[in-house]
């Protein structure tokens, strides 16, 4: 009899490993959750640290020319990490065509999911040889903003003209 009673009480029961098998996939799911969290946080963190990147380069590119570039690369700004100029999917910043002032700047083209770091210079004629480019807007996203850091993530030339206010 007590064979008979030994054999019956070994191994679990379903529902006791059904119990185990959905604590384990709530806390698996748990922790994925928290590692996108976490990589999607290291994506932004490169985003801001290339724009601040750029944002210098470019100031001192005016403090040496007086103007800021049409376009450029990193041949234009000695000393720049060429990693700064990528975004985090290894894509080359976008350098929008010149726009009127600084409020279509800030208005134009956003970064889509190809490119996500954008150049705007402007005025709209600072392409030619006859007029350097006056102020610029820097752009990108962030996939998970703060109140510090909203989107867009927006820099702009520290010697932007100041508008001029319409009567």
């Amino acid at each position: 009899m007590f064979k008979a009673l030994k054999k019956a009480q070994e191994g679990f029961t379903i529902i006791e490993l059904l119990i185990v098998i959905a604590i384990i996939a709530v806390l698996a799911g748990l922790v994925l959750n928290n590692f996108q969290g976490a990589q999607a946080k290291a994506r932004d963190s490169q985003r801001l640290t290339d724009i601040n990147n750029v944002h210098s380069k470019l100031e001192e590119f005016y403090n040496e020319k007086g103007f800021y570039p049409d376009t450029f690369d990193a041949d234009d700004f000695p000393g720049i990490d060429e990693n700064s100029l990528l975004d985090p999917d290894g894509n080359l910043i976008v350098i929008s065509s010149p726009v009127t002032d600084e409020a279509a700047a800030e208005a134009a083209a956003a970064p889509g999911s190809i490119n996500e770091y954008v150049y705007i210079p402007f005025p709209a004629s600072c392409t030619t040889a006859a007029e350097s480019c006056e102020g610029y807007v820097l752009k990108t996203y962030i996939e998970k903003p703060t109140g510090s850091t909203t989107n867009p993530y927006i820099k702009k030339g520290l010697n932007n003209p100041t508008p001029t206010p319409t009567p």
